[in-house]
């Protein structure tokens, strides 16, 4: 390793995203293969490169976003609204609410833990891009056990719910359900009702964590 490492600068560059993941599995390796005790200068400076291919993923994730950034105190506050008015509004309209009131809840609480002002500042893009509505996805970035959000027809195999639509098809997962209510779809009956216990269950414990 030679004694002053060159500066590189990744500004310049726009390489998509593929190439910015194989680039950081590719520091990964090499980090791999260095004792930090023995070179904290080069395991440093691997670090610094990796920190910036992963502003990179981000930059490249919102480009052409169209999505308004959502800071931590107005999510909060959508959570409330949104659980507020579910008991006050019937069916799917009621269903489509608390599925919105869980997904502010946990984008709030997430953003606090991780010290983060709004949602422009997820450096991960997937997060947002394509599971922003995935609340499976976020239950397990807070690490909250499925065993605290039960359903009725919960089984071992089953510990977060799916749904069929009444018409027929494949099981689907719990993030599309916001689409089948926002459409006017309608759910298996004993679906939809395991959808609704978990929501209620997740939002549940959001309230018991939003503030700490």
């Amino acid at each position: 390793m030679p004694d002053s490492l060159p500066n590189l600068d990744f500004s310049g560059l726009n390489p998509d995203l593929p190439t910015l993941k194989a680039i950081e599995q590719i520091l990964d390796s090499i980090e791999s293969l260095i004792d930090p005790g023995q070179n904290p200068t080069a395991g440093a400076y691997l670090q610094k490169l990796k920190n910036e291919i992963v502003q990179l993923k981000g930059q490249k994730g919102k480009q052409g976003s169209n999505m308004i950034p959502a800071g931590v105190s107005e999510l909060r506050q959508a959570f409330h609204y949104h659980l507020d008015a579910f008991p006050q509004t019937k069916d799917i309209s009621s269903h489509l609410l608390l599925f919105y009131a869980a997904e502010c809840g946990m984008k709030s609480i997430w953003l606090r833990r991780n010290r983060l002002r709004t949602t422009d500042d997820i450096a991960e893009p997937t997060l947002l891009s394509r599971d922003g509505h995935n609340l499976d996805r976020w239950r397990k970035e807070l690490k909250i056990p499925a065993s605290q959000l039960p359903f009725t027809t919960q089984t071992e195999n089953k510990k977060i719910p799916t749904f069929h639509l009444e018409r027929g098809g494949s099981s689907l997962d719990v993030e599309k359900a916001h689409q089948a209510w926002r459409y006017g779809i309608r759910l298996k009956p004993q679906d939809e009702k395991d959808l609704v216990e978990w929501l209620k269950n997740l939002c549940n414990w959001i309230k018991e964590n939003i503030n700490r």
